[in-house]
């Protein structure tokens, strides 16, 4: 289909002239013409899509935001299928990237941080809407990856094989990442507690232990966790990796439920924490990341570990880690060296130095860094800043090759293919997360949690009524719902100072919990 764009244009008797680029025809046209006109965009196609803009020009999502997040797991719960030992495999069982018509791409797969963030997507879609189906394929990945622990005779023991090159299903790598069996461990608790079976919490303390075990002092040149390493023997392959923030979190989810191996827990996440203020918070260092990049580790910076850094410390809002100075600098650094390229003025981020493309898991994780970082100062062009980068992160979902309402997603803008972490599990709970400070992105005639500090481990959602179950017992739920309603915390009413209902952000119907020792929530139509 030929593609046109409108030129309009201000003749010099002020008549309103346009001009269509292919012909070069001029012809005068009316007001009315000129305001129709106004409302048609160059049709600029996006991966598979026309963009689509606002009457001030602003890239706006292809579609709805729920749609890609429902269309989305419905590929992960029915995708493709391959041959191993175990039976018939789904692919990101066998491998992390594949062709748009599911053939083998290549021979990597990078398991270890698919369990952190596939469950960390399982907790916020399953709240999201309650669909149990979901636990399947989280199950199987995690699963698999626990099967391939490490011997205890290694001296890396009892930890996750975090990267696979050869696409059989079978985890059987020497070399591993630490951070990343740090993730892995972070998954595995975030598992315990949606489900309640404890060989998982009891999985991650053996990670736990085992990289404990391993820290060293940190310098500039050297993380207190090594990069990556032989799992039998000990040895260092790359001593540096900026991404101890995975090693923090893993942690502090530990310290939370008790589990402080004597106080060394919380001393080692301490020597953690100092690391990261001082080396590559200081120096910008944020290098050692991706499994796939075997040389020049530490001169290949990212975007993945700043940014998530960025998101703990507005967790932890500690003073101590002047995170309010930090965050926007953060986020000022990725704009400026991964967000270069700009679609109708929105901001949309490329990966890494070694692999320099457009990628929207990557766009949709600065965007709700972003979002986070509007919901702290309210500031509009913070907000701006965010709604504009997820609405460039829509345009890779529902490639060309997808089947109905089962998405095949791309990349992104700059790699049209599909791999699990980009295009699935490290892109959807951005989308979420962003929902939370901009709840216009969620559905105006649907109900949903969109965003809960602690784990959602049961949720109904019935006409006018929502219940469910968390794990902790303290927290703060953030919903969008479609009546005025009443809020019940243990089958009592909760306090009118513990929750608001209106508007937030400028959005209406937003229901707004904070829960201190209440697990059983129910909120019900109001009675006029």
């Amino acid at each position: 289909m030929t593609k046109y764009r409108v030129v309009v244009e201000l003749g010099a008797r002020k008549e309103l002239r346009t001009r269509t680029e292919k012909t070069g025809m001029t012809s005068v046209l009316t007001v009315t013409a000129i305001i129709l006109i106004a409302h048609m965009a160059w049709a600029e196609k996006l991966c598979d899509h026309d963009a689509v803009l606002d009457a001030q020009g602003r890239l706006l999502p292809w579609t709805s935001y729920d749609r890609i997040i429902k269309g989305s797991m419905e590929y992960v719960k029915h995708c493709f299928t391959a041959r191993s030992k175990f039976g018939d495999d789904p692919w990101y069982l066998v491998t992390s990237s594949l062709t748009p018509e599911a053939k083998f791409k290549y021979n990597q797969n990078n398991q270890g941080s698919n369990v952190f963030y596939a469950t960390e997507t399982l907790a916020r879609y399953y709240a999201y809407c309650g669909d149990k189906e979901a636990f399947k394929p989280v199950r199987l990945l995690v699963d698999r990856v626990l099967f391939y622990h490490t011997p205890s005779e290694w001296a890396w023991p009892h930890v996750p094989r975090t990267q696979d090159d050869t696409p059989d299903g079978e985890y059987t790598d020497v070399t591993s990442e630490p951070d990343k069996m740090c993730m892995a461990g972070s998954g595995y608790i975030r598992f315990y507690k949606l489900t309640g079976e404890k060989k998982y919490l009891d999985a991650a303390l053996g990670i736990a232990r085992t990289v404990a075990n391993h820290m060293r002092e940190g310098n500039a040149d050297q993380s207190p966790l090594p990069f990556r390493v032989n799992l039998k023997t000990g040895e260092i392959i790359e001593p540096y990796t900026a991404n101890m923030v995975a090693a923090v979190a893993f942690f502090d989810a530990l310290i939370a439920l008790g589990y402080t191996e004597s106080g060394s827990l919380p001393e080692k996440r301490a020597v953690l924490w100092r690391w990261i203020l001082e080396y590559p918070m200081t120096y910008y260092r944020w290098s050692g990341y991706y499994e796939d990049v075997k040389k020049d580790v530490n001169e290949n910076l990212n975007q993945q570990i700043p940014m998530e850094t960025a998101r703990y410390m507005m967790r932890l809002r500690d003073d101590a880690s002047d995170w309010k100075t930090h965050v926007p600098a953060l986020l000022e650094w990725v704009r400026n060296r991964f967000g270069k390229a700009k679609r109708f003025g929105a901001t949309s981020v490329c990966e890494q130095d070694g692999c320099y493309y457009e990628m929207s898991s990557h766009t949709a994780r600065y965007a709700s860094i972003a979002a986070l970082w509007y919901g702290f100062t309210g500031k509009p062009e913070d907000r701006e800043e965010a709604r504009a980068s997820f609405a460039v992160a829509t345009y890779s979902a529902f490639s060309k090759y997808s089947q109905g309402e089962r998405a095949v997603n791309y990349v992104g803008l700059g790699y049209a293919r599909p791999w699990f972490s980009d295009s699935y599990v490290d892109y959807l709970p951005h989308i979420i997360d962003g929902m939370a400070e901009m709840p216009d992105m969620a559905p105006p005639d649907e109900n949903h949690i969109l965003a809960s500090t602690s784990t959602v481990t049961r949720v109904k959602y019935g006409k006018n009524q929502i219940a469910y179950q968390t794990f902790e017992p303290q927290g703060d739920e953030i919903l969008r719902i479609t009546f005025k309603p009443q809020v019940q915390a243990n089958g009592k009413p909760l306090d009118p100072a513990q929750w608001t209902y209106g508007e937030y952000h400028g959005v209406p119907g937003v229901l707004r919990i904070h829960r201190t020792n209440a697990k059983r929530m129910e909120i019900k139509g109001a009675r006029p």
